[in-house]
């Protein structure tokens, strides 16, 4: 991992907070499993465990494992596991395996290629309640 203070990446608009940063760049492969609180900029491979509130997998970027992330912007490749509140798909993007999600975007050329995608279910704590009029006039 790096701390850096400049992004290289097309996406780095995308990124939600430049100081937390760290990004994965290099010709090697990383493989293990990393957390961190804030935004991963993945420019190589990773195979392994990852959960961090944004995950961006950039043009070259390449991930296999189990991916837990509130926002998951993808150039590159993601296989695995997924679970994402946000999932934004780009032209040159593609996502196979299992995936969870709350609000999926895809743009055109984007792919996916699942073997099993559902949506989150919402918690909704809030109680309704159908009032209706039955003494029409």
């Amino acid at each position: 991992m790096i701390k850096i203070n400049r992004i290289t990446s097309p996406l780095k608009d995308k990124i939600k907070n430049i100081d937390t940063c760290s990004q994965l760049d290099g010709d090697g492969v990383f493989e293990g499993k990393y957390s961190t609180t804030g935004t991963i900029v993945l420019k190589n491979k990773f195979i392994g465990s990852l959960n961090s509130d944004q995950t961006i997998i950039d043009t070259n970027g390449i991930f296999e494992g189990d991916l837990k992330t509130e926002e998951l912007i993808i150039s590159g490749f993601v296989n695995g596991k997924v679970e994402a509140e946000n999932i934004v798909i780009m032209e040159t993007g593609k996502i196979s395996g299992d995936i969870t999600y709350n609000q999926l975007a895809v743009f055109e050329g984007g792919r996916i290629d699942v073997a099993g995608m559902k949506r989150k279910e919402k918690k909704n704590d809030e109680k309704v309640v159908d009032i209706s009029n039955s003494n029409q006039n």
